[in-house]
């Protein structure tokens, strides 16, 4: 398959009138730390938290809530770690059992009269789980008001239709080649890269429809993939995406920028930029600048600072929680990358909130191996500014 095919086009079914999920061709509706915007209205809402974090009550919101709906998944991408396999890091985290609807409606209830502004799902495949449209349409029952999900796209297009039309505002999905011959090895299924563009070009036709959600590719570049990401690039976005991400593999990001034709490739993306409008794509904008950078992820940076400085804090997790089926971590990174957890997700909200209180207070981000190395870049920068606040 070389690009879209009409075939694969789908009438969608709008949602009633009254649904919160409107989506500008240019920008998701649903809150991206990645920007600066929505740093600041995070860090303005959380002011008296930075200095006080015990004082994270119910009636903090909660901006994002990731859930890890599975372990299992159908793929074997060779980058993944969310998938406990022999050896480490990943097998320092245990796996954890798949949500049912049942355990999922607790993990709501237990925060009950917390506003979650957001519920990401996420896993494994989590599109893979049965109860996921029941998920959403409990969430959106709840008052949730944004849900997204991230997916590598290998199921029928009529599964994800049918998410969609459950609610979702956001969907992303992974693809890291723009032929099947490439897709196929970095994600070790036969046949996964097809499967992959016939949901994206379902997707795309339906997002031209009128659909209400917002429609992301996820491209994570690595050593395998980078020479060729031009034409990746170009290839994904004619099958009608909204944005397209650039992820850096992160454990090969001190030598991804160094390779001979890495001036060659970011000119030809900055040319694929220039044929649209510049409101356009600002996930591959603000990726593109970053991608190839060694030290964009990582706390190195940070770590330069004047020697006795304050402690450095995450403050994240007074506005996230990261959760799978048994335990909460204080990001994603943290349980991608083995991370011990906050606690049980049976525990109360109330001791919930304690331990998330005492890990912001008393952890110290340059001295833990996760966050010095694995930070991501807009968690960086949002932690700088909290930081400067709180100092």
């Amino acid at each position: 398959m070389t690009g879209p095919s009409s075939r694969h086009r789908t009438a969608f079914v709008p949602q009633p009138p009254g649904a919160p999920r409107t989506a500008s061709r240019n920008r998701s509706s649903v809150p991206d730390l990645l920007f600066e915007d929505t740093q600041e209205a995070r860090l303005a809402e959380i002011a008296p938290l930075l200095r006080h974090p015990e004082g994270l009550g119910p009636d903090t919101p909660l901006h994002r809530l990731t859930v890890l709906v599975t372990d299992r998944c159908n793929l074997a991408c060779t980058y993944c770690k969310t998938i406990p396999r022999d050896g480490p890091p990943a097998a320092r985290r245990a796996p954890g059992r798949t949500f049912d609807l049942a355990a999922f409606a607790r993990l709501l209830e237990t925060h009950a009269g917390t506003s979650i502004r957001h519920v990401h799902f996420t896993g494994g495949e989590a599109s893979a789980v049965a109860a996921l449209p029941a998920m959403i349409r409990r969430a959106r029952a709840e008052g949730v008001v944004h849900q997204s999900l991230t997916t590598n796209g290998t199921l029928p297009p009529a599964r994800y239709l049918a998410l969609v039309e459950a609610g979702l505002s956001e969907v992303r999905v992974s693809l890291d080649a723009g032929d099947a011959a490439q897709g196929d090895a970095l994600s070790g299924r036969r046949g996964a890269w097809d499967a992959a563009v016939r949901t994206l070009t379902a997707l795309g036709a339906a997002r031209r429809a009128g659909a209400p959600f917002f429609l992301v590719v996820n491209t994570v570049v690595g050593l395998a993939n980078r020479r060729r990401l031009p034409a990746t690039a170009r290839f994904l976005l004619e099958l009608g995406p909204d944005d397209l991400k650039l992820i850096t593999e992160v454990d090969g990001r001190e030598a991804l920028g160094d390779f001979p034709e890495a001036g060659a490739v970011r000119s030809a993306l900055e040319a694929l930029l220039a044929e649209h409008p510049s409101q356009a794509l600002p996930l591959l904008r603000r990726k593109l600048r970053t991608v190839f950078a060694t030290d964009a992820i990582g706390l190195e940076p940070e770590r330069r600072r004047p020697a006795g400085a304050a402690p450095w804090r995450c403050y994240v997790p007074l506005t996230e929680r990261t959760v799978d089926a048994e335990r909460y971590y204080p990001c994603s990174v943290y349980l991608r990358e083995g991370g011990a957890p906050l606690g049980l997700v049976s525990e109360p909200a109330h001791a919930q909130r304690a331990r998330t209180a005492r890990f912001v207070r008393e952890a110290d981000c340059l001295a833990d191996p996760i966050c010095r190395r694995y930070c991501l870049h807009c968690t960086r920068t949002f932690n700088a500014r909290a930081n400067e606040v709180a100092a």
